[in-house]
């Protein structure tokens, strides 16, 4: 051991010449560089950088939105703006759908090495400073995340430019500069909402300050939270104005809040209700105004969500403790806990990732014992941001792509544990290097990734499943067969491989193989009241009615509170001609859903149709009445009212319809129509 530590400090004393120092840094970026060119050219090319999903396609068509001139009138921002804004940036340079972001977020991990190596400088000095660079240099994730269109990157190289400048404001405290930080706190806001958790606590950095006093800390304090505010106004500002909403930054806190309180994901994101895919709602929103039959705004659906997290905090506060326990364990757990992508799926599958050689458990363990070593006015601002990211993240799912951006702090830690080790063992105090030692491999195991990783085969079964999505996406049938058969592989006889098989098959147009998978899915879980009404809903889609209602009743008897069956059954009954059943049948899904638009606004044809015109206009009047901006209701109630005669009335619903925001060229297309045969009628 002596003779590892000799050797140890004997190179490092070698970086006190300011050249060599330089070529040793060199080397790092040159080897990282390369390294991330490798891996550029094996990932970029291929589905899982071109093909974005969940959170990426999220970015990417909000992006495309963009960049086709569409601001979202109508709605405030629903994630952090920063990033599809500079993404829509690229695609207006580049090309709509270009890698070209992906490449500078690649730039961006290999300038955060350069980041991390000024701030070890000026925390542990020049001779142990290039440790940290190269402990964060051989960890993998930050390149693997680099290749994805996730904000991750972005949000890590701003938190260490937030860090650097919170140094320099602690080493002179001006005005200027901590107005600079308030600024810079303000823009990676506008990435991840969650950085705002740290402003009432950077001020701290002040305590027991030699040249600043307790008022004058109050003020610098006021020039930092002064410039937050500089930065995030106008995003509030744009809620307002063009939101029709006041929404500080973003309106998903409610939903995210209320996805952490989930006790049966363990700390991870899950949908927070198992509705069918074509129904996903991430925001809640829908679900809520099915719930209380009405419109809501975006502020309003994130504050009944977080309403209802805080309730299932204080009812089932046994369940929470446990719960918060699994979260604040996987937070600092070794695992690289997946969200969306699985670091532990690709690394065995990009060649380029087996070259980084550092894991999670070793800078988790090392820096938190060695950030203990470091001088106290960078140990206190380490604790006070790793401490901030950890409280406002642990409410929410404290996953590794969340995580992420604190590591580089890690690895400054890890490298001032090896430098205290090595200094107190060369120094003669051996009993406190061995304590160190001791304390870091105790931690080590406490943390070892094992101890908290998902089941492999289900962990990558969900991958193999996202890499059918992204070929579904694109309609390569040759990977989609092969991601699904590896999934089958991995976890046979499951009934959601084939129900999710059948959803990628309808997605690409293939209804009838679809139909197939879902009778394989109903054969495996043949009470699963998702895939009874899959198959009768794909039955449905090709015209086989009469079976398709047998479904329909099996689907409904599996879950009687459930609504969809019965408006599955009226559109059936429809095309067999039976007008009356289906009026009834929608009549029984309006009374167990009111707030499905779809529904009512069925149900109001369905009526028109058969020549109860009066009922149909009751109905689609409390239709608009409750859902303001729901184009189809407008519509359809300019055509009830211009089948009663109602012409002026008519025109008049029908010019609200066309003023809406959100209307699509389709419906723009019908009320051009029927706004020209209204203007033949006197």
């Amino acid at each position: 051991m002596l003779a590892l530590l000799d050797t140890i400090a004997h190179a490092l004393r070698r970086l006190d010449d300011p050249a060599r120092r330089r070529h040793a840094l060199l080397a790092v970026l040159v080897v990282g560089a390369v390294l991330r060119l490798w891996f550029a050219v094996d990932v970029l090319p291929t589905q899982l950088a071109t093909v974005p999903y969940l959170d990426a396609q999220e970015y990417d068509q909000w992006a495309r939105d963009l960049v086709a001139g569409d601001w979202g009138e109508g709605e405030p921002y629903w994630m952090g703006p920063l990033y599809p804004h500079l993404l829509a940036l690229s695609y207006a340079v580049f090309g709509v759908g270009s890698v070209a972001v992906l490449v500078l977020q690649l730039a961006l991990s290999l300038l955060n090495l350069w980041l991390i190596d000024r701030l070890a400088r000026h925390w542990l000095g020049p001779r142990w400073s290039l440790l940290a660079t190269v402990l964060y240099a051989g960890y993998g994730p930050p390149v693997f995340y680099a290749g994805l269109k996730l904000m991750v990157t972005l949000v890590t190289t701003l938190l260490l430019v937030v860090v650097w400048q919170l140094q320099r404001a602690t080493d002179a405290p001006t005005r200027g500069r901590w107005l600079g930080l308030g600024l810079l706190v303000g823009l990676c806001a506008l990435a991840r909402g969650n950085v705002l958790g740290l402003l009432p606590l950077l001020p701290l950095v002040l305590w027991r300050h030699p040249h600043v006093d307790t008022p004058r800390a109050w003020r610098l304090a006021g020039w930092l939270w002064l410039g937050a505010a500089l930065m995030i106004a106008p995003v509030t500002v744009r809620n307002v104005v063009v939101g029709h909403d006041t929404v500080l930054l973003t309106s998903n806190g409610g939903v995210n809040l209320l996805i952490g309180q989930q006790t049966r994901y363990g700390g991870r994101f899950g949908p927070l209700l198992e509705t069918p895919q074509y129904e996903f709602d991430p925001s809640g929103r829908q679900q809520l105004e099915v719930e209380m039959a009405r419109a809501l705004r975006p502020s309003q659906v994130s504050r009944d969500l977080a309403r209802r997290a805080w309730q299932k905090v204080l009812t089932e506060p046994g369940a929470m403790v446990a719960h918060y326990g699994r979260k604040v364990y996987g937070f600092w757990n070794g695992d690289e806990v997946p969200q969306i992508y699985s670091w532990n799926f690709w690394r065995g599958r990009v060649a380029a990732l087996a070259w980084f050689p550092v894991d999670a458990a070793w800078l988790l363990a090392l820096g938190l014992v060695g950030a203990v070593s470091l001088r106290p006015p960078a140990r206190r601002a380490w604790f006070l941001l790793m401490g901030g990211w950890f409280l406002t993240l642990v409410p929410f799912f404290p996953t590794s792509r969340y995580r992420q951006p604190i590591m580089g702090l890690l690895a400054l830690g890890a490298a001032a544990w090896l430098a205290a080790v090595v200094t107190r063992w060369r120094d003669g105090r051996q009993r406190q290097a061995a304590g160190l030692i001791m304390a870091a491999m105790l931690l080590l195991l406490l943390l070892w990734p094992s101890w908290a990783r998902l089941d492999p085969a289900e962990e990558f079964w969900h991958c193999q499943l996202n890499r059918a999505t992204r070929a579904a996406m694109v309609g390569d049938q040759i990977t989609l067969d092969e991601a699904v058969a590896a999934a089958e592989a991995i976890r046979p006889g499951l009934a959601e491989t084939s129900y999710r098989h059948g959803g990628y098959l309808e997605k690409a147009g293939n209804t009838r193989a679809a139909l197939i998978a879902y009778q394989d899915a109903a054969r495996r879980a043949p009470e699963h009241p998702f895939v009874l009404y899959r198959m009768a809903r794909t039955l449905t889609e090709l015209g086989r009615h009469a079976e398709a209602l047998t479904w329909y009743d099996r689907a409904e008897a599996a879950d009687p509170r459930w609504a969809f069956p019965h408006h599955g059954r009226a559109l059936s009954l429809r095309a067999l001609g039976r007008a009356d059943d289906a009026v009834a049948a929608w009549q029984r899904a309006v009374a167990l859903e009111p707030g499905r638009t779809r529904y009512r606004s069925n149900l109001a044809s369905a009526l028109a149709v058969a020549g109860r015109e009066p009922e149909a206009l009751v109905i689609l009047q409390e239709l608009v009445r409750d859902f303001p901006a729901y184009v189809p209701g407008w519509f359809n109630l300019a055509l009830a009212e211009a089948r009663l005669g109602r012409n002026e009335a008519a025109r008049q619903t029908l010019e609200r319809a066309a003023a809406l925001p959100g209307v699509t060229s389709s419906q723009r297309a019908s009320i051009d129509a029927l706004r020209r045969e209204l203007a033949r009628r006197p």
